[in-house]
């Protein structure tokens, strides 16, 4: 009852206030904030924000939009506009990194600590092609903090440290880079530890959730007159961490990833840039480490090596570009206490990536300025031989598998047409037109045994894949309206996506599982970011999110849809500090999976207290209360528990929100 009083206030505040802003006097936005126009193509970009937690899905959630898929405390899946996973396109430091883990515990955020992120964005809308391969559902960019270069010959030595501590699980963060730096060299180290323990809720605790993960990195840059080179190195080692949604979790994720690329600007305008990616990761995991004793004991060992190069030119408002990606993938699953059970469930899983695309940016006449692009990509994909030690059903499915024709080839084709126009000096108009394709995951397609490995869907159900699924197409409509004056900016966006051929689990497959398999969807919603500058000192801000998402082919609902959530802030700025308290509201969620069994949640509200204090050029205090109230609610996109023995949440109930965390934090730049 409480949250829908609250929500519709947060709904009213983006919408009514626009005739008292009119009459308002002239105010400059303070610059924490983050306006944009409708016609401009950057991604649109995370406000200034304090770190409380070292995930940095948690900061993603900040957007319009955005939401998380949360099934551990380092394992955030990025969720926009209701399509999530393989369908949207991450990239870290200009990398689509590959999960390593079929359920997606090296979720790509999970590669990047809060503590080392430089800004987190999102193409809002119909994410232009340039911006990677297979966009169906959007491209977020989280991007590292990087060393600039020096503006003399003269080598200067520079640097920045983020510390954090939160009550809540006794969270310990630090991240730290450190340069050496002139006109043109830039040497780059940097570094994060991240440490906690098990999470806690107004009722108990939530088992497990310790996490335990440290980065290093090594960048060198170098610039000469027209031409750039960078180099990047970085090495993740995440331990033991719990994953109380899936049925396993992490004992270890090693591995590194490089990146380099080249750009260089040619004499009449254009510029060609070139970039060459590569990852090699291990993962491991099993259900007794963390967890009581069950009754089969199992381990899970897991790889991935990928690949890829992009080539681009742009000129004079076109751009051209080619990208290609390979990715493997090996599981095998064991049983510790006996040496003859086995099974291969991913033998050298390949998925590899050819694309081209063409984009243009320009006015179309006086009034109207056109973003528009056209990529095709084709995806190959195939399977070796699997092999397991049970007898029976499963041995029988094996030989099937292997007995098939496992090689599949799909050819994508996006179209991307988003088109401006300047109503007034205030007042923008976009309209956006898109038909998006992906390709089937390897997990969808050759998961030839019922089992949880569904790139973390969550939902404590056995699934088994589908050699001949068709590629999800996606035809995408969007209305947006940037309204921005000096005190008042509000940026709202109705969007409708028609899927055909959507891919998700379905009953009839084997030992009761769910077989993936295509079927008709759609989802619409609204969204919006806005911000109001009551006076010189105060500022109220925020977004609202709704997605619905439904079958066209039948009357049931998508599984895992973010409810109603709107963010209200209200702050007091200075020069040196500012203060803030926000509300997170979030409506019930009734329009659920049936196919799923999916659970109802109740509506709630919570209250975060934050501030910050300016000590000096270099050292800023940062602190803060989240859950003020230590409200005790059930996240909706938090999955289930799986784990047994914890008295506080019984094995498939919903995972509850954290309870109340006061943090404080420092960061320090030289």
């Amino acid at each position: 009852m409480f949250a829908s009083k609250i929500l519709p206030f947060s709904l009213l505040i983006s919408t009514a206030l626009l005739p008292a802003v009119s009459r308002a006097e002239h105010v400059a936005l303070p610059d924490m904030s983050v306006t944009t126009t409708a016609g401009e193509r950057v991604p649109y970009a995370l406000p200034q924000s304090n770190l409380s937690t070292s995930d940095s899905g948690e900061l993603f959630k900040k957007l319009p939009g955005a939401n998380i898929n949360q099934n551990g405390p380092l394992t955030s899946i990025v969720q926009y506009r209701g399509m999530y996973a393989d369908r949207v396109n991450v990239l870290v430091d200009g990398m689509a990194l590959s999960a390593a883990g079929p359920n997606r515990m090296d979720s790509p955020l999970s590669y990047l600590p809060a503590t080392l992120v430089d800004t987190i964005s999102v193409y809002r809308g119909i994410a232009p092609v340039s911006s990677g391969i297979e966009t169906i559902g959007g491209t977020v960019k989280a991007e590292s903090k990087e060393a600039e270069y020096g503006n003399s010959e003269e080598v200067e030595l520079h640097g920045s440290l983020s510390s954090l501590y939160a009550t809540n699980g006794d969270n310990r963060s630090i991240g730290a880079i450190t340069s050496l730096a002139n006109q043109n060299h830039r040497l780059q180290l940097s570094g994060s530890i991240d440490r906690a323990h098990d999470q806690e809720f107004d009722g108990g605790d939530i088992l497990p959730t310790e996490a335990e993960r440290d980065t290093l990195g090594l960048a060198y840059g170098f610039r000469q007159g027209n031409t750039e080179l960078d180099f990047d190195l970085n090495h993740l080692n995440t331990g033991e961490t719990g994953t109380p949604a899936l049925p396993m979790d992490i004992m270890a994720i090693r591995g590194e990833t490089f990146n380099t690329g080249i750009t260089h600007e040619l004499n009449n305008g254009g510029k060609i840039t070139a970039r060459l990616n590569y990852q090699d990761v291990y993962h491991r995991m099993d259900n007794f480490s963390l967890r009581p004793r069950d009754m089969m004991f199992r381990q899970n060992d897991t790889d991935v090596l990928a690949k890829g190069i992009e080539l681009g030119y742009s000129q004079d408002g076109w751009q051209f570009g080619f990208d290609a990606d390979s990715a493997e993938h090996n599981a095998d699953i064991s049983d510790p206490t006996n040496a003859m059970f086995f099974v291969h469930n991913f033998n050298e899983v390949e998925r590899d990536r050819l694309s081209a695309f063409a984009e243009w940016s320009g006015a179309v006449n006086d009034d109207w300025q056109m973003h528009s692009g056209l990529r095709l990509t084709h995806v190959k994909m195939d399977a070796d031989e699997v092999a397991t030690s049970m007898g029976g059903m499963p041995a029988t499915l094996a030989s099937n598998f292997n007995s098939s024709d496992r090689s599949r080839d799909d050819t994508l084709a996006d179209i991307a047409m988003t088109f401006t126009r300047s109503l007034s000096s205030s007042l923008d108009l976009e309209l956006g037109f898109a038909r998006k394709e992906r390709a089937p995951s390897y997990q969808e397609r050759y998961l030839w045994l019922p089992l949880q490995a569904t790139s973390g869907l969550a939902d404590g159900k056995n699934y088994i894949g589908n050699i001949n699924l068709d590629p999800e197409t996606a035809y995408q409509f969007e209305v947006g309206l940037d309204w921005h004056s000096p005190r008042f900016a509000v940026s709202p966006r109705i969007f409708y996506h028609h899927v055909n051929d959507y891919i998700q689990g379905v009953a009839g497959g084997p030992m009761e599982s769910l077989v993936f398999s295509n079927v008709d969807a759609k989802l619409y919603g609204i969204d919006t970011n806005w911000l109001w500058a009551l006076t010189d000192h105060w500022q109220l801000d925020g977004t609202v999110s709704y997605v619905r998402g439904k079958r066209r082919d039948t009357n049931d609902n998508l599984y895992r849809i973010a409810p109603l959530t709107a963010r209200t802030q209200l702050s007091y700025i200075e020069p040196d500090w500012r203060v803030g308290i926000e509300a997170v509201t979030v409506a019930e969620q009734n329009q659920v999976s049936s196919e799923n069994e999916e659970e109802k949640t109740s509506g709630y509200a919570i209250f975060n207290l934050t501030g910050d204090y300016q000590l000096s050029q270099s050292v800023q205090l940062q602190g803060g209360i989240n859950n003020l109230l230590d409200r005790k609610y059930r996240n909706h996109l938090g999955g289930y528990n799986r784990v047994s023995g914890n008295e506080d949440i019984a094995v498939g109930e919903r995972l509850p929100g954290l309870g109340r965390s006061v943090y404080v934090g420092l960061n320090l730049n030289w």
